[in-house]
């Protein structure tokens, strides 16, 4: 049988000698990786266990700050990066999902109900005579970010598909 060898990266100390023309290089720091099984997924999660005398299993997960809702992404990574493991009691996930925050103005999913739910925030201090017009801009902004949001569209199809099902 071939074994294949994998390339690795290594760290080290390139030198060039002027008068023999000749390279060397000089690694440090060479140890086989400390990260074993390593799963990755979607949004940028990881997963992986560690090597040395006591073993651990790590999970890191990773959200853009301009995520509408950070806590729904999280909440995917960590479920697909653990739907091996099996929890010692069933944990609820969330069924609603903010998909909107921008501006004072949230707008939540709840796939179990259908439901579509909006919050804004006004400030009248800010806006004191023209708060009809802001109430105005915040509706807008609904009309316009839902349509553009993935994560919105794939949810009304979802609830649209329940629904054609009973």
């Amino acid at each position: 049988m071939e074994q294949k060898s994998k390339k690795i990266k290594v760290r080290g100390t390139g030198t060039y000698d002027p008068e023999t023309q000749k390279f060397g290089f000089e690694p440090f720091n060479e140890a086989p990786s400390t990260q074993q099984n390593v799963k990755t997924c979607a949004g940028g999660g990881k997963r992986w266990v560690t090597t040395g005398s006591d073993p651990s299993k790590i999970i890191t997960l990773k959200s853009k700050m301009s995520s509408p809702d950070q806590y729904a992404e999280l909440s995917k990574q960590f479920e697909t990066l653990t739907r091996d493991l099996k929890p010692k009691k069933p944990v609820v996930m969330p069924t609603e999902q903010r998909v909107v925050n921008e501006n004072g103005l949230e707008c939540w999913l709840d796939t179990e109900k259908g439901v579509m739910t909006f919050t804004g925030t006004i400030s009248l201090a800010r806006h004191p005579r023209d708060w009809q017009a802001e109430v105005l801009r915040q509706v807008q902004l609904v009309v316009r970010r839902l349509p553009s949001s993935e994560r919105f569209n794939k949810i009304i199809n979802d609830i649209k598909k329940q629904e054609g099902t009973k």
